[in-house]
């Protein structure tokens, strides 16, 4: 499978990136006022977004807008509370200021490990669509529809009917998306895939020839 921005800051700036586990953190300084990086690139379900507040001013982390089904927040930062971490389990866009310094504000992008959203029209309906190419060698990309946000499983299964891969298993906002499947370690064969979001199901059958 594949592994599937600026603000009135004139002081320090700091990114912490570490990976663990597949999760990365982000940190961002809280510092006279602004947040330092004001945005973030390249944030993935979940990474973690870490607040770091250094003073001198009291500020909060606020969310004001964020993805369906995401958890809003609202945090004060001082010296008793130095930091705070919100997790992100939903992706889609999230946008956040400080309550007592509104002109401060911050914004990330988070993305699913392993999906690609598709840019164009918001789907209307639920859909599953056949792999492509098929029959394949070894990766296929994996095309379906999420017309509302909704928790979505897409799994690989053997001949026997058996999961063998879990490609997606997330909380998905509304889009197309696209996954690669890569078979390298797996001999030629009928396969097939499994969508489940809400309550739609679908199955597509899938040749691997090597």
């Amino acid at each position: 499978m594949k592994k599937i921005i600026p603000l009135f800051a004139s002081a320090l700036f700091l990114l912490l990136f570490s990976i663990k586990l597949n999760a990365a953190t982000w940190t961002v300084q809280v510092f006279d006022f602004g947040f330092n990086p004001a945005n973030l690139p390249n944030v993935h379900i979940g990474d973690s977004i870490k607040w770091n507040w250094t003073g001198p001013t009291e500020h909060t982390t606020t969310s004001s807008t964020i993805p369906n089904g995401a958890t809003s927040w609202n945090e004060i930062l001082n010296g008793s509370n130095t930091t705070y971490i919100y997790v992100v389990t939903v992706a889609g866009s999230y946008d956040y200021f400080c309550v007592p310094h509104p002109f401060m504000v911050g914004s990330f992008t988070a993305s699913p490990i392993g999906i690609t959203p598709i840019a164009g029209e918001v789907p209307k309906s639920f859909k599953l669509n056949q792999n492509y190419p098929n029959p394949f060698n070894p990766v296929t990309d994996i095309k379906f529809d999420i017309p509302v946000a909704s928790y979505t499983k897409l799994t690989v299964l053997n001949i026997l009917g058996q999961e063998i891969e879990v490609l997606v298993n997330q909380q998905l906002s509304t889009g197309s998306y696209k996954v690669d499947w890569n078979a390298s370690n797996y001999p030629s064969g009928v396969y097939f895939y499994k969508l489940e979001a809400g309550d739609f199901v679908d199955t597509k059958k899938m040749i691997l020839i090597k």
